[in-house]
């Protein structure tokens, strides 16, 4: 079987005849490359996938599209600017204005979110106009570029809308003002979640109508963080989304990386096909041990079973090997496992373990 049919496998119902091994390479890569630490035959696009190819990791992340596109209508007026490591945002409505600020930390080679649009409920109301003069239509042409240039070698990443809550907490308010202005001004929180839901219609059914076959929920969701919120709010969303998907044939994953016992039971039972970027023991609050039964089907894909920690010390490459194994012997049996790294492979981590992996993986003869 090539990348390709061993990703799509699981979710079609069918085995594999052996797991896929997908590695999310977005965060080692670009601080491999502006340390200088790549080979020239790595740069670009092309030398991306070449990485991914001497690796023996399927292609997905980093080279997808979305089958959609948004954009404001003409009362918005939204800039950005980056300099000396800081990156300004604003945003701009008849209701007011938003604006929120990221730094770069040289260290971790990321951008942090330092300061949030939403810091009060009177922001609220400028969100709720913001999404409200947002408007989505088909787009599949990036996405139909990835699938012919990854070929037989994977499959594009196609992302959907972040959830009403999960985009609140995530890009506009953070954790810490949402869990505020959920017990402080609820109302007006549920009122922002509906308003967000619906401007996003619109894009749920161009991606329904889309050429993706497996799609990714990119919640970033975390049990700590969401489980108590997860009935009130996002539940029935959820589900509203799912039906219309799977009515057009599609398959559905979503990030549950960190802890996974609040919230891996609860996916699966809304409807999710599979959980990617599952974070097992020694990093996690999971052993590998008890996944299966924890989220309670035998025909949802568990997606993910390396802890990114893992390429780092004190890990190496025999440790992996070991867990890597184990991994296989517990879930692989069934067929409804794709190997993956949980969450990202670090800037610091050692890549060569990605061929450790596919190597073991390769050679595992417990199928």
């Amino acid at each position: 079987m090539t990348h390709r049919e061993r990703l799509l496998a699981p979710f079609r119902g069918e085995k594999p005849d052996r797991p896929a091994w997908v590695a999310d390479l977005g965060y080692w890569y670009p601080a491999a490359r502006d340390r200088g630490l790549l080979e020239e035959r790595y740069l670009g696009p092309d030398g991306y996938d070449q990485l991914h190819r001497d690796l023996g990791v399927c292609m997905y992340y980093g080279r997808g599209g979305a089958t959609y596109a948004g954009r404001y209508d003409g009362n918005v007026e939204a800039a950005t600017k980056e300099e000396g490591g800081v990156r300004e945002r604003w945003w701009r409505t008849p209701a007011g204005e938003l604006s929120d600020r990221w730094e770069f930390i040289d260290a971790a080679h990321c951008w942090a979110h330092v300061e949030y649009a939403v810091t009060g409920v009177e922001d609220l109301r400028v969100l709720q106009d913001l999404f409200a003069r947002m408007s989505y239509e088909p787009a599949p042409e990036n996405y139909l570029r990835a699938v012919e240039a990854i070929g037989d070698d994977g499959l594009p990443i196609s992302a959907v809308p972040r959830g009403p809550l999960a985009a609140l907490m995530t890009d506009w308010a953070g954790v810490v003002t949402t869990c505020y202005l959920i017990a402080d001004e609820p109302a007006a929180v549920e009122d922002t979640l509906a308003i967000i839901e619906q401007a996003t219609d619109p894009a749920f059914e161009a991606i329904a109508e889309g050429p993706a076959e497996l799609l990714h929920w990119c919640d970033n969701l975390d049990s700590n963080t969401y489980t108590s919120y997860f009935d009130r709010y996002m539940r029935d969303c959820y589900a509203r989304r799912l039906e219309l998907l799977h009515a057009a044939g599609k398959r559905v994953v979503t990030h549950l990386d960190g802890f996974v016992r609040g919230l891996l039971p609860r996916l699966v039972e809304v409807g999710f096909d599979g959980v990617e970027s599952i974070t097992p023991g020694p990093v996690g609050d999971v052993e590998v041990e008890e996944l299966r039964a924890l989220c309670g089907s035998e025909e949802a894909v568990i997606w993910g079973g390396i802890p990114g920690a893992m390429f780092a010390p004190p890990w190496n490459a025999d440790s992996m090997r070991a867990h890597t194994t184990r991994l296989l012997d517990e879930l692989a049996p069934g067929g409804r496992l794709v190997v993956g790294s949980a969450d990202q492979v670090p800037p610091d981590g050692d890549i060569e373990l990605c061929r450790v992996i596919a190597d073991t993986i390769e050679g595992w003869g417990g199928g």
